[in-house]
């Protein structure tokens, strides 16, 4: 009886071991990205890298960071800049969309948009967070380089 109960117990453990997978590892860390992402960002920076690896980016100016981006728990985003007009800093209208992660690949969609767009460069920290898509080469390179927006978290 011992045996059979030793027996019982070692399948058991066996089958508890084979039915976690890798697959699960990647659900955490994107839970994690989109953890991180939900939340409002204060815009601070414009940038690109090159293909040759090089970037350079600067500061947006004080009316400008004045913009935001709020993603949404739901899977929404609101996308508001601002713009100095005849001395003034203004709200430069709004975009408002959707987002989702797949395969790990953060994707945006305005409402007006007939698909997504593949963010190709996506870092995200609990405190800071780049935006990227494919921009004209620099640096003399053939390859696209990646134009980016730099934020910090705001809430």
């Amino acid at each position: 009886m011992k045996k059979l109960n030793l027996l019982i117990g070692i399948l058991i453990f066996g089958f508890t071991i084979l039915s976690c997978s890798s697959d699960d590892d990647n659900k955490t860390e994107e839970t994690s990205k989109q953890e991180l992402l939900v939340g409002k960002w204060k815009k601070v920076r414009i940038g690109v890298v090159c293909s040759s690896g090089s970037e350079t980016s600067e500061e947006y100016s004080a009316c400008k960071q004045n913009g935001s981006i709020t993603f949404n728990a739901d899977g929404t985003y609101i996308d508001i800049p601002y713009v100095q007009y005849n001395n003034d800093c203004i709200i430069d209208g709004q975009t408002n969309g959707t987002w989702e992660f797949v395969d790990n690949e953060l994707y945006i969609k305005e409402i007006e948009a007939t698909s997504p767009t593949k963010v190709t460069l996506f870092e995200v920290s609990k405190n800071t967070l780049k935006l990227g898509g494919d921009s004209d080469p620099c640096d003399g390179e053939d390859s696209p380089s990646i134009e980016y927006l730099g934020y910090i978290r705001i809430e």
